[in-house]
């Protein structure tokens, strides 16, 4: 049982209107005329299937399998059966055709370990995004990974299930792991524990504008979060808003 996407919406607790308006928002200022757009990363479909209800003609792409059929089940309910999920690797993914606008949301790049894989997917939405179309999304700090998740340790009790996750992060690697313990309680009253990793890398802005001009992309904004303020020593999440120039 993937018991990670099983909760996920209740984990992961984001501000879905913020990174929603946003998007919808940097399209209508940088790419008025876009219908078409692709969630990398789409997990369970939160933001997919509100950008869906704003009308834009959506896609997402998600590696985890019990993730995309919680997000079917969501766009169900909402009658947005017409959303196409794909199951593929955000590092690997194809697409029928090119699309206006790609979004990548909650530090979804950082899962990226390898520095060859984040090359690979920058070539890969070049190659999917259409003359002049978006990029947006978000990458965690090094502020972030040393002073909330170096040896940081955080509790989720809900009734349902209990979860103590504990994070550290090795600053000469640039990596962060992520240890997770679940308990999940039974109707009976009884619980089951499930245990997972999860390991994450730390990318710097400089590193992010090379590979940006190598991949023939211009970064129009660097933003503290979904918003308009700017980044600062103190910045936990940076959101980019790039356009293909070629």
């Amino acid at each position: 049982m993937d018991i990670f996407a099983k909760y996920y919406d209740k984990f992961v607790g984001a501000d879905y209107d913020l990174i929603v308006d946003f998007i919808d928002k940097k399209i209508k200022q940088y790419k008025n005329n876009s219908e078409l757009i692709c969630d990398l990363g789409c997990g369970t479909g939160c933001i997919t299937s509100r950008l869906a209800k704003l009308g834009y003609d959506m896609i997402g792409v998600d590696a985890n399998e019990n993730m995309l059929m919680q997000a079917r089940e969501k766009l169900s309910l909402l009658g947005l059966d017409s959303v196409l999920l794909l199951n593929q690797n955000i590092t690997e993914f194809e697409l029928y055709g090119t699309v206006d606008v790609i979004y990548s949301t909650l530090d979804t790049l950082n899962y990226i370990i390898y520095k060859r894989e984040l090359r690979r997917l920058f070539y890969l939405v070049k190659n999917y995004l259409n003359y002049g179309g978006l990029f947006i999304f978000d990458i965690n700090s090094e502020y972030k990974f040393k002073s909330t998740l170096n040896d940081g340790k955080f509790i989720y009790d809900f009734d349902d299930i209990f979860c103590c996750w504990q994070s550290d992060y090795e600053q000469k690697s640039g990596k962060c792991f992520h240890e997770l313990t679940y308990f999940e309680k039974h109707k009976d009253g009884g619980f089951e524990r499930f245990d997972s990793f999860q390991e994450q890398r730390f990318y710097s802005n400089e590193y992010i504008k090379a590979v940006s001009r190598e991949h023939s992309f211009d970064i129009l904004e660097v933003c503290d979060n979904y918003t308009s303020k700017a980044v600062t020593k103190h910045t936990e999440r940076i959101t980019y808003v790039m356009k293909i120039n070629k």
